[in-house]
């Protein structure tokens, strides 16, 4: 185990913490018992309405290395920033509060971008139940880009997924350690997630226009958890344009990158994903709007340019038979076929 030092921190760990009280103490307890002493756990308190700040508070006193930060509530992308903006470690680390990782993540991580002088460093995560039972495994092969490597191809999945793609590799920041000056020197930060879709994603696009070395380590640190949140179904009626909003960002990145070919097939994947959701959100909603009200939403939403582009554009072939058909009811605007694959689907917890 490598011993505390006096010197500035090599790792910050960025926490942000909302409404956490029955999670905050696992997530922090695997900050704490990492490997690697020399780091700095920043919890920064988004405006909790429950124990979370004060739980926070007391790990402060219990450990000289845990900065917590109070702030009114503005979301997760934001809550990052004010993290950012008081980290002193060379090397940064998101994790989100209801979540946790293993204990040598830090040190095996952080030994990985010293040998390799790398920017940042992708890593494997697994994703658990409510019951802690594994649901997915993400374990990743062990690769190095270089420069135009990174912008031709290592930022390619977070356009979206592509049917070729042989592993899945996280899109959220928390499965990336990133070198600190590099998001000072690009004055890169998380935008607000009540504006975009997958904050994520745009600050990993825009490391990445800065990064000279990426590598991936076939490590799995990553512990991402679900819990009885995850399964609320809060019903955002913001959700489709927000998807407008995400797809046009991405296709004005492909254009800074250069890679619009590239990415055409993978952002449509995206917003036939996303498409699937708001549809069955809407579906849900019947019994407590009108039928009718739900059904022209969908109408709405199937006969958009977004979608007339993503689902023309697709290849049938390469998706199982439940989603071909489904493609199939909204290609050719069968609204009450839709509703009820939606229905069938969210019956299925699918």
């Amino acid at each position: 185990m490598t011993e505390t030092t006096t010197l500035s921190p090599l790792v910050s760990i960025i926490v942000p913490v909302y409404n956490v009280e029955h999670y905050i103490k696992r997530c922090v307890d695997s900050l704490r018992g990492q490997t690697l002493q020399n780091i700095e756990i920043i919890l920064v308190d988004d405006g909790s309405k429950d124990n979370s700040g004060r739980l926070c508070d007391e790990f402060a006193q219990q450990d000289p290395r845990i900065h917590v930060i109070h702030k009114q509530n503005a979301g997760q992308g934001l809550a990052r920033n004010d993290g950012l903006n008081i980290a002193k470690g060379r090397y940064v680390l998101f994790i989100d509060s209801d979540d946790f990782i293993e204990p040598d993540t830090c040190e095996k991580l952080s030994d990985r971008m010293e040998q390799e002088e790398a920017d940042l460093c992708s890593f494997g995560y697994q994703i658990e139940t409510p019951q802690g039972e594994l649901f997915y495994r993400a374990q990743l092969k062990e690769q190095c880009y270089e420069n135009e490597a990174i912008r031709k191809r290592f930022v390619l999945h977070f356009f979206g997924d592509s049917a070729d793609d042989e592993e899945m590799r996280g899109v959220s920041a928390c499965m990336t350690m990133f070198r600190r000056s590099v998001i000072e020197t690009g004055k890169i930060h998380f935008r607000s997630e009540r504006e975009y879709f997958s904050e994520d994603t745009i600050f990993n696009l825009d490391f990445c226009l800065l990064a000279k070395k990426a590598v991936i380590d076939p490590g799995c640190y990553y512990h991402y958890c679900q819990n009885e949140a995850s399964f609320s179904h809060a019903y955002r009626p913001d959700r489709f344009h927000l998807t407008e909003v995400l797809a046009n960002v991405l296709k004005e990145y492909a254009g800074r990158y250069g890679i619009e070919k590239e990415t055409q097939e993978r952002i449509r994947r995206m917003v036939w994903v996303s498409l699937m959701e708001c549809v069955k959100q809407e579906v849900r909603r019947i019994g407590e709007v009108p039928r009718k009200t739900v059904k022209k939403q969908i109408e709405s939403y199937c006969g958009s340019e977004l979608v007339k582009d993503a689902v023309n554009g697709l290849d049938a072939g390469k998706f199982g038979t439940a989603q071909r058909i489904f493609l199939w009811a909204v290609k050719g605007q069968r609204t009450e076929a839709v509703i009820l694959l939606a229905w069938l689907r969210n019956r299925k917890g699918l």
